[in-house]
């Protein structure tokens, strides 16, 4: 049994929204539909230290509380979630019988959203645009450019649509802006060659972030919001998303080959584009199932093979841009839990528990700011009466599913964060009077 350090106030956190689990899940019979979906939701979530704050030798400014333990409820909620026969995201024939069954267990601080452009400078962007298309037209490997990454167009479309993610990211720091009026100065077909600047010579005035780099964290965030949602959607759509995404992929290998990626920068004017269009075999990788699987993993947190160890022909991504994967995934599930429609019922409800070892807490010099370090949090949930498949199901998910404990962690230490620099009593500086 636990004992708190008396002299310590308790810490509270908000109640969370539901976090999604799972889709199209065969539902109990108390519930009056036969599949829904599956989120949890946790309140009245307090935190206790367990003995006094102490200073860690030799780290100025750093202090650790011994241990904290988190106690609350959850609630294992569900709401309709129907499976459709007819496939509403492709060509209307009716579905397959594995994509109509439900979902089966596997055992059996903000950025300034930029003001964007006006509706002039946006329509000049499209004619532009236009104009290249017609111009691709006129090819054979224009032609065929255009159709094959035409194919995926309503997706890239829906993409935009349903991710609020990828919208904020896509529009964040005004980059991407900045990035299209360059893009713009440099591709009039009716300049002279001799005055035409490459495309990509442009480092962004306000970020420092080069034309390139800028184009793969782009990339980065589409595969990103096509893996998450191939992995969140209704089966029927899951294909969709799929292919999508291996098509951007196939898209930046045939830009690698030209020597440019998120590193490299071989500078390319629009004229050079053309010609790298027409002398490009038309050949490019398919991209394996276990390679698609890797995007969903680095998305979802999961996925934990090391770059050396992967298959050399696959499209190499850096440590860094795995992280953004990663970020992105744990993004996407909160912004999903805050707009998914609201749970119509409740499964289960009970306990649940965490005890998190050697919290660790550095304030700045000024005491203007801190930074908490935690251990892994292992969230103990009280589950012994859920049953069937929507109980297996949920805890599955939860077993493998790593965003709902980091959110719920990154809840816990921006908490700590505010205890310590407002001195809160047992959570504040070592020596400050009130710890």
């Amino acid at each position: 049994m636990s004992t708190p350090y008396p002299a310590a106030d308790a810490l509270y956190l908000a109640d969370t929204p539901g976090y999604p689990l799972a889709r199209t899940v065969e539902m109990p019979g108390t519930v009056g539909y036969p599949t829904g979906s599956l989120s949890i939701r946790f309140g009245a979530l307090r935190i206790r230290a367990e003995g006094p704050p102490q200073a860690v030798p030799g780290q100025e400014g750093t202090y650790r509380v011994p241990a904290l333990v988190l106690t609350g409820r959850y609630a294992l909620d569900a709401r309709p979630d129907d499976i459709r026969d007819l496939d509403t995201a492709g060509n209307l024939r009716p579905l397959s019988d594995e994509a109509q069954q439900p979902t089966l267990p596997a055992i059996s601080r903000p950025s300034v959203t930029p003001v964007p452009p006006d509706d002039a400078t946006l329509q000049k962007w499209r004619d532009r645009a236009d104009t290249h298309r017609d111009q691709l037209m006129r090819t054979e490997n224009g032609q065929q450019l255009l159709i094959t990454y035409g194919k995926n167009n309503e997706t890239f479309y829906d993409i935009f649509d349903t991710s609020s993610t990828l919208r904020k990211n896509w529009r964040r720091n005004g980059v991407t802006r900045r990035m299209s009026e360059q893009t713009y100065a440099t591709t009039d077909l009716q300049a002279p060659a001799d005055s035409t600047d490459p495309v990509n010579d442009w480092t962004d005035p306000d970020q420092g972030t080069t034309y390139n780099a800028h184009a793969f964290i782009q990339y980065v965030n589409v595969t990103s919001a096509l893996s998450f949602e191939s992995d969140q959607a209704a089966p029927e759509d899951q294909d969709r998303y799929g292919e999508a995404l291996d098509a951007a992929q196939q898209f930046a290998t045939a830009v690698k080959d030209t020597g440019n990626d998120g590193e490299r920068i071989s500078h390319m004017t629009h004229q050079q584009v053309y010609t790298a269009v027409e002398e490009h075999s038309g050949e490019v990788r398919a991209v394996t199932r276990e390679e698609r699987q890797r995007y969903i993993g680095l998305v979802n947190g999961t996925y934990t093979t090391a770059p050396e160890d992967e298959p050399d022909e696959w499209f190499p991504l850096s440590t860094e841009h795995r992280e953004r994967y990663r970020q992105f995934g744990k993004e996407a599930y909160e912004d999903r839990a805050r707009e998914q429609a609201a749970a119509t019922d409740t499964l289960h409800w009970g306990d649940c528990h965490a005890r998190l070892d050697d919290a660790r807490i550095t304030v700045g010099p000024d005491r203007g700011d801190a930074t908490v370090t935690l251990p892994a949090l292992a969230l103990h949930i009280d589950d012994a009466d859920w049953q069937g498949p929507a109980g297996d199901i949920a805890r599955e998910r939860l077993r493998t599913m790593r965003f709902v404990q980091e959110l719920l962690r990154d809840a816990i230490a921006e908490t700590l964060r505010h205890a310590a620099l407002t001195g809160i009593a047992g959570f504040g500086l070592p020596g400050d009077g009130r710890s």
